[in-house]
Parts: C-alpha cells; structure tokens; sequence
C-alpha cells in the first residue's frame, strides 16, 4: 500500500482509504485494535483516528493497542499530527498499550513519543497479545 494521498474522487484514494479504515477494529467492549502502516503520515494519522474516534464515539472510557512491529520511525510532521489526534481523544483514554516487536529503536521512539503526546497510561511490549492484555488490566 502507498501512504501518499491521491487527488479525491479517484476510486484508488478511496480504495487506499477504505484499506486503511480496516486497520482499526474493536476487539470487544471499550477495547480496540490499530495496526499502523510501514510509513505514516499526516494522512495516515487522520484516516486510522477518524475510524477510531467513530469506534469509540459515546464511550466515556477506553483503551488501545497499537502494532508498531512493521514502523519506520515517523517524521517530525507526522509524530505533530499524531500529537494533534491524541489530544482530541486523551482525556477518555484510560491505557496505550503498544507492540514493537524486538525493535528497541521503534520501542525508544515510542516512549519518547508517548511522554511528548502526554498519554495518562502508557506500555509498551514485544507482542499484539501483551499489548491488548495490558489494556485489558487497565480497563478493570
């Protein structure tokens, strides 16, 4: 999958849109999944929130977890629009949980950018299923 935006109206931007609303899903009550792509962007960011924030409308609470096992670290206007989204949704997040696989750069990038977005609970760990149960630990 491309990451770069495609003028709208043509059916591959709306193709690449769908593609990446599919990578955010609810795992079950107040719990949800997002796989971010290879290389993120500004765009990417909106698409995969937006489907979020519509996943998690009306909840007061909840949690989610994040693969970042295939990431390359993102650039500076990226990780500002990612600071940007958070914010909007911070204040009802009751845990972050994310998988970095053994990449302990990806891991160092995350925590850094964890403590600058200002996430309340934060992990993050080497497999989806640690992740997903560290949210589940904070969800009780």
């Amino acid at each position: 999958m491309s990451t770069q935006a495609r003028p709208e109206g043509t059916h591959a931007f709306v193709d690449e849109r769908e593609e990446l609303r599919r990578r955010v899903w609810k795992v079950e009550d107040r719990l949800f999944m997002l796989v971010e792509v290879p290389i993120q962007s500004p765009f990417t960011i909106d698409v995969l929130f937006d489907r979020l924030e519509e996943l998690s409308a009306g909840l007061d609470r909840f949690a989610y977890a994040v693969d970042l096992t295939r990431v390359q670290r993102p650039d500076a206007g990226t990780r500002q629009r990612l600071r940007q989204r958070v914010s909007r949704i911070n204040t009802r997040l009751v845990h972050v949980a994310v998988a970095v696989g053994g990449n302990v750069i990806i891991r160092a990038v995350a925590r850094l950018a964890a403590f600058a977005i200002g996430f309340r609970s934060f992990s993050s760990h080497v497999t989806v299923d640690e992740a997903l149960e560290a949210c589940r630990r904070a969800l009780r």
